[in-house]
């Protein structure tokens, strides 16, 4: 697993809350308890003086220890049938006083010796999806819905068709989950380029579930929110979007769509060039999604630094074909007209 220091940090907090909360309640019940039935508190108040007695014990010497310890082991045994049997009466639990956790294995301290406990494994799984940005979209575009009958298997002049070039673009996905976290200079970064309608959100979604289910966090967000954050964070100094802005930095993989989009300005190129450069030195993985099409368009909106990074740092897939939303909204239509 490869979380981030963000997902980390918020589930090791919400795990420190949790066991606040168990112990918080069982001083309720114990309070309630005492004043209700004092013979307990008093029967707490021994039992929390028994390995005081022992310690004691130890200092009287040798002779005469075991059977100093067998006295001292059926006083306790006493007081806990006495706990027990005062908790019976009044129709409580045996166990009504103990701190409770619904993870009785860890306790929700996340680790079962030094191993992680399976509830802190589901609580940074589930910390990773919720704060993905990716929503519903993870359940309804995946690889195993991708469906290439909607491309068109015309070949163009160099001898491959839509369909063709999109069979080869879901392998190198697939194979890109398969080998998330082992690949190294700039193949784990990915741009995917061409128009609307094409499949780069459905591919991009795709892998991020796949990642997500490795155990790495994934951010999902488009440049304009991007831009939006940080704008917030620098110029009306938002203390909750400058928090925010780390997400983009510290995500294991971070999936940016609709890029050029955004306006264009000094501003925005000091922003994507930081995150770009950032996360290529500290190699971490990034997949971008964008409209533009061609050298002279990126050379348009971007300057040498981000379009160097860009083509030195990044595996470009290039989607062709006819616009797959159109052609579902079509189909359905028709359906309707049935």
């Amino acid at each position: 697993m490869e979380y981030s220091r963000r997902i980390v940090e918020k589930v090791v907090d919400e795990f420190a809350k949790k066991r606040q909360n168990a112990v918080n309640a069982a001083d309720a019940r114990q309070k309630e308890m005492y004043i209700t039935c004092p013979q307990l508190e008093e029967i707490d108040k021994a039992l929390s003086l028994t390995g005081m007695k022992i310690f004691a014990s130890t200092f009287q010497g040798k002779e005469g220890l075991e059977k100093r310890m067998k006295a001292l082991e059926k006083e306790s045994r006493d007081l806990l049938d006495d706990k027990k049997r005062i908790l019976k009466l009044m129709g409580k639990p045996e166990n009504y006083l103990d701190i409770k956790y619904s993870c009785e294995k860890c306790g929700y301290t996340g680790y079962v010796g030094i191993k992680m406990c399976t509830c802190m494994k589901k609580a940074l799984a589930k910390c990773a999806y919720d704060t993905s940005g990716l929503g519903s979209s993870l359940s309804k575009q995946g690889f195993d819905n991708f469906d290439l009958n909607y491309y068109s298997d015309e070949k163009n002049k160099d001898g491959i068709s839509p369909r063709d070039n999109m069979a080869y673009v879901l392998s190198e996905a697939k194979d890109y989950v398969k080998n998330f976290g082992k690949l190294k200079d700039g193949a784990q970064n990915l741009l995917f380029v061409g128009g609307t309608g094409l499949g780069k959100t459905h591919i991009s979604t795709a892998i991020a579930k796949g990642v997500l289910d490795k155990g790495c966090d994934v951010v999902y967000d488009t440049m304009q929110n991007i831009m939006h954050t940080y704008e917030k964070s620098t110029f009306a100094k938002d203390e909750a979007a400058a928090l925010e802005t780390t997400k983009y930095i510290d995500a294991t993989l971070l999936i940016i769509d609709d890029l050029g989009t955004e306006l264009k300005s000094v501003f925005s190129q000091n922003v994507l060039y930081n995150i770009l450069n950032t996360r290529i030195i500290s190699e971490k993985a990034t997949i971008i999604n964008t409209n533009l099409n061609g050298a002279k368009a990126f050379k348009e909106q971007y300057d040498d630094r981000i379009n160097s990074r860009l083509i030195g740092n990044f595996r470009t897939f290039n989607f062709y074909g006819e616009d797959i939303r159109l052609k579902k909204a079509r189909e359905n239509n028709a359906k309707k007209r049935r």
